[in-house]
């Protein structure tokens, strides 16, 4: 590795626009059907609704509200239904007898027949909601009264093995008191679930490890818990029991605000020789940060004290950490690490291309949740100094195609890109990404700032707003200076 190339972390930041105490995503109701059988749950496509209750489904005209028929077949305890290749899928139980006994009734849609699709016997709950995700069937069997913490979520194959199995956290099990989750679908790349009759989502992801899921958030519905369904448009339809009404909601996405801080924190090593990761942290935390994501991180390398420096600014900072290394050193790893907020709902580190016997670069690929069912990718990278500049080329060729097929999804690029603005390298870059800065914004020398490097840049293009862009005012802690840029989302 080449000691003398500067080194460069980068720190995303985020908050939201809307007040602390307020959901940063609101479910507006947007129509009602009255339909005495709004009793368990409702599903609906284009031009129907089904209300269900707990022996029978009946099907509505969507646009006159016109009862057309009730389904015909056994059933004792219709919980939630599912719409999948043109066939209501419905969760079913004998509820609240023992031993418990659940299946997956189908329902016919043209001649309303109810029919068993799956009878799983006794499974160790009451099947409350069933749905197809991923190639998958994912299957909630619920316990109640002092045993609800043992609600689980299967995941199954085609031919009912079981593949993965998860508990919910504890701060959902609080709030349901002696009931159970009676809804639940994916929605986007989160789970969302509902109690028993709160207005009350909840939103999931699958842990990286472990078999405890991950709350998200919390939103509130015009629903009141109960089975819950998607419908076209990404809207969600669900009942409201006391009024005996299908109600559809649609999501009302706010704008968030978010700090972005590229920074090169030099492995810890300031201007004066001291390698002290705390007043790195003290930079980070000045400037309140939800994301971060660094590179130049040392992970028990012998001329870091074989310290973990993702862990400890972990701990220092209170955030979460993921970490990507790309090289061996004095017996640890060098690499990129992202601390955060905001929910991580995967992360990916990618080597990038090597050109003429140059250092392993990488991007380190991560996924956050924001609200709603919005996501966004952050790629944090560290290119290559050296001139010419062929390898960093064709690194920011191979970055671009890493996002390509995520045309629609909110990105942002973070890094040391080590290159200036007119150069072919960002010139290459800008074919894909959007700058977020109207003119240089130079971050080194730190003492002096000429010359910008360091960079964040953003897409899709119409989806971002600039609110502020610049240069941190600290030129100790690390040989390059912060480039704090602050943006605001935009509506599709």
């Amino acid at each position: 590795m080449t000691r003398s190339a500067p080194f460069c972390l980068i720190a995303l930041l985020f908050t939201s626009l809307a007040p602390a105490a307020e959901p940063p995503t609101k479910w507006k109701q947007t129509a009602t059907l009255a339909a005495p059988e709004a009793f368990q749950a409702a599903a609906a496509d284009d031009s129907h609704v089904y209300a269900i209750t707990n022996d029978r489904v009946a099907r509505y005209d969507r646009a006159t509200g016109q009862r057309l028929g009730v389904s015909t077949g056994e059933a004792k305890h219709l919980n939630s239904g599912f719409l999948w290749e043109g066939k209501l899928y419905c969760a079913h139980s004998n509820y609240p007898l023992k031993p418990e006994h659940s299946e997956i009734k189908v329902l016919d849609l043209e001649s309303l027949a109810l029919t068993t699709f799956k009878d799983f016997g006794n499974f160790g709950g009451s099947l409350t909601w069933a749905v197809r995700h991923d190639g998958h069937w994912w299957c909630n069997f619920a316990r109640y009264g002092p045993d609800n913490a043992q609600t689980f979520l299967v995941k199954l194959t085609d031919d009912w093995r079981e593949a993965s199995r998860w508990t919910y956290p504890p701060e959902v099990i609080r709030e349901l008191g002696r009931n159970s989750l009676s809804g639940g679908l994916w929605h986007g790349d989160t789970l969302i679930v509902t109690g028993h009759d709160d207005p009350v989502l909840f939103r999931l992801a699958l842990p990286e490890g472990g078999n405890i899921l991950k709350l998200v958030g919390k939103e509130a519905v015009p629903f009141t818990g109960q089975g819950f369904a998607l419908v076209p448009a990404n809207d969600l339809v669900g009942i409201n029991r006391g009024k005996r009404q299908v109600v559809v909601a649609a999501l009302e996405p706010r704008p968030i605000q978010l700090r972005v801080l590229t920074y090169n924190i030099h492995h810890g090593e300031g201007t004066d020789g001291k390698l002290d990761l705390e007043r790195i942290a003290g930079v980070i935390s000045s400037s309140k940060p939800d994301l971060v994501a660094l590179q130049e991180v040392d992970q028990r390398t012998k001329r870091t004290g074989q310290v973990d420096q993702p862990t400890e600014l972990a701990r220092l900072t209170g955030m979460e950490v993921v970490f990507g290394p790309n090289i061996p050193l004095e017996g640890g790893q060098y690499g990129n690490a992202v601390l955060s907020r905001l929910p991580i709902l995967r992360h990916k580190n990618h080597a990038l291309p090597l050109v003429d016997g140059g250092e392993q670069r990488g991007v380190l690929e991560v996924e956050l949740h924001l609200a709603g069912d919005s996501k966004l990718i952050l790629l944090a990278t560290h290119l290559d100094h050296r001139r010419p500049d062929a390898q960093r080329l064709a690194s920011a060729k191979a970055i671009s195609e890493l996002i390509a097929a995520q045309k629609d999804t909110l990105a942002l690029l973070a890094g040391d890109l080590n290159d200036v603005p007119d150069s072919p390298v960002l010139k290459e870059f800008l074919t894909t990404w959007a700058s977020t800065a109207r003119a240089p914004l130079p971050t080194i020398p730190v003492e002096k700032p000429e010359r910008q490097i360091d960079y964040l840049l953003a897409r899709p293009a119409g989806r971002w707003k600039v609110i502020e862009a610049q240069v941190l005012d600290e030129s100790v802690a690390s040989d390059h200076r912060g480039l704090l840029v602050v943006l605001q989302t935009t509506p599709r």
